[in-house]
């Protein structure tokens, strides 16, 4: 009985019609994971078609209907040699496969010039958490899907809840206990138009207090400072005090300003305005930090100074949530915003106030998306992101960003990053060449110049397409290259090691010298035959 379910078993996935459809399945596949590599990258389609279940499981099939079609045509008969080897070949390509990916290598190293390295990421994430305090790192393998997973794992206290492979980012205003000033505002004229978000917040780290914008400089200040600003003052100063929020003009207060034998501004602040025993005093044309009594910078004291006449000369904007104030013909002009926008001087630009807020602050909230590929560079959902919980409060941890969370005494460091391991030796990119397509910037070509350290001493390879630098088993490839903050270029070369090469290769000869037999000398042969019998061709 066990017999017989194993013969029709046998010949069933040993057929012909079996072996169809499995071709037609993993043509299927191959279509689609083609079309999803060119929309969203490499990594999307591994995620979602390669290297998942059912693809390696319908692989594993097509090995057994290559495996099963040989053994039904046992014992050996000579006009099936050509067959034999054929599926021999096959049946070789498959087990090379199995072992490059159970025991090959897969990753990349990324090289600034001059700089050496040696250390190769994989493709595989972790999140990583730091306990300052014990001195203890924990690493976590993420799962390698396509869409959002959810977690629920908790490691040292912190609880991982999900996984975001690919995402971008949301701005949300959220609530926060102290209270910093944040807004958003709306600059547009007839022909364009930018939205942007200021913050003071210590929360709302991916906001700036100051932009640039062309010619145009915007610089977010606390809100008190706009009264001082509006307020008409000869020497153009303000000084605040950063403890109490509060500022004032020189002549409110009757400081005199004098100067020095090289003509320099300079005020001095008594100690009735200091409310401390010092005396401080500014050079007000040079920095905003307070001088002590030695003339030295006296950093802790809360007071700062600044002067107007530093931003006469180029577009500055200064906003203070609902005011604004900028120096135009001539003079300071102070505006509060309403409803309505308000005009600038500057190319007929406008401003409109969108949000301001003390008790909510502006920041980021990942969501996932699917990846969308252009010119081989992810243009959207190039983010990771993972979603941790500490003590009652949620955290967002992305690639880009890492998290210190602060409890008490106890200090932790949450990251994302791709799990790696350091090569035997080193190299340093000396040399980075790109051609581009005649009259545009898109790149036609790009190859490295590095340089390898090991024991044996330095050497110097040059590595391009179909140019990879082998060296003590690893083999590396030109994969892609960056802008870094230089201006210069840096490189990216995949590394690999691959086992199941020499076993590959052979199976692949295997398939050459089959197919020969199969299709010419058996052809030849049979031919020979019908002219010995005499029958016409």
């Amino acid at each position: 009985m066990k017999s017989s379910i194993f013969s029709k078993f046998e010949k069933t996935v040993g057929g012909l019609k079996f072996a169809v459809i499995l071709i037609l399945l993993f043509t299927t596949f191959m279509v689609v994971g083609t079309f999803l590599e060119s929309s969203g990258g490499a990594e999307y389609a591994n995620r979602l078609i390669y290297k998942r279940w059912p693809f390696m499981g319908l692989q594993f099939l097509m090995f057994l209907s290559i495996l099963f079609a040989a053994f039904l045509r046992l014992p050996p008969k000579k006009r099936l040699y050509g067959f034999y080897v054929i599926h021999t070949g096959l049946i070789l390509i498959g087990i090379g496969s199995f072992i490059t990916w159970y025991s090959g290598i897969d990753g990349s190293i990324i090289l600034t010039r001059n700089d050496p390295s040696r250390q190769v990421e994989l493709n595989e994430d972790i999140i990583r958490i730091h306990d300052t305090n014990k001195g203890t790192v924990y690493k976590k393998k993420l799962p390698f899907r396509a869409f959002t997973t959810d977690l629920n794992d908790e490691i040292a206290g912190i609880k991982i809840k999900k996984f975001l492979p690919f995402s971008d980012n949301q701005m949300e205003w959220k609530k926060v206990e102290n209270k910093f000033p944040s807004a958003s505002y709306l600059l547009f004229n007839d022909n364009i138009s930018q939205d942007f978000t200021l913050s003071l917040h210590p929360q709302a780290k991916e906001f700036e207090s100051t932009l640039t914008m062309g010619k145009l400089n915007i610089h977010f200040l606390p809100t008190p400072l706009g009264n001082c600003f509006a307020k008409p003052s000869k020497s153009k100063l303000i000084i605040w005090n950063l403890d109490t929020k509060t500022c004032f003009t020189p002549e409110e207060k009757k400081v005199a300003i004098k100067k020095s034998k090289r003509g320099s501004r300079f005020l001095a602040l008594s100690t009735k305005l200091t409310g401390s025993k010092k005396i401080i005093s500014f050079f007000p044309d040079f920095s905003p930090i307070p001088l002590d009594e030695k003339l030295q910078p006296f950093r802790k004291s809360p007071f700062r100074i600044l002067s107007k006449k530093l931003f006469e000369e180029k577009p500055h904007l200064f906003l203070f949530g609902n005011k604004l104030s900028y120096f135009s013909d001539g003079t300071w002009e102070s505006k509060t915003l309403g409803k309505d926008p308000s005009s600038l001087p500057w190319m007929g630009f406008n401003l409109k106030l969108i949000k301001y807020s003390e008790v909510e602050a502006p920041v980021f909230i990942p969501y996932y998306t699917a990846p969308i590929q252009e010119s081989g560079k992810l243009v959207k959902g190039g983010q990771k992101a993972i979603l941790v919980e500490y003590q009652g409060n949620e955290y967002w941890v992305t690639d880009n960003a890492p998290v210190t969370m602060i409890a008490g005494d106890k200090k932790m460091i949450i990251s994302l990053a791709k799990s790696s391991f350091l090569l035997p030796f080193e190299f340093t990119l000396t040399k980075f060449k790109m051609d581009t397509n005649p009259g545009t910037m898109d790149p036609a070509s790009y190859e490295s110049f590095v340089r390898l350290f090991t024991t044996d001493g330095p050497s110097s390879h040059h590595i391009y397409m179909n140019n990879p630098l082998k060296h003590s088993g690893f083999t590396f490839y030109q994969a892609s290259y960056f802008q870094d903050n230089n201006g210069g270029y840096g490189t990216v070369l995949s590394v690999n090691i691959d086992p199941g090469r020499p076993i590959k290769y052979l199976g692949a000869l295997l398939i050459v010298l089959g197919s020969i037999w199969h299709f010419v000398i058996r052809s030849e042969f049979f031919s020979r035959r019908q002219k010995l019998a005499g029958v016409p061709a």
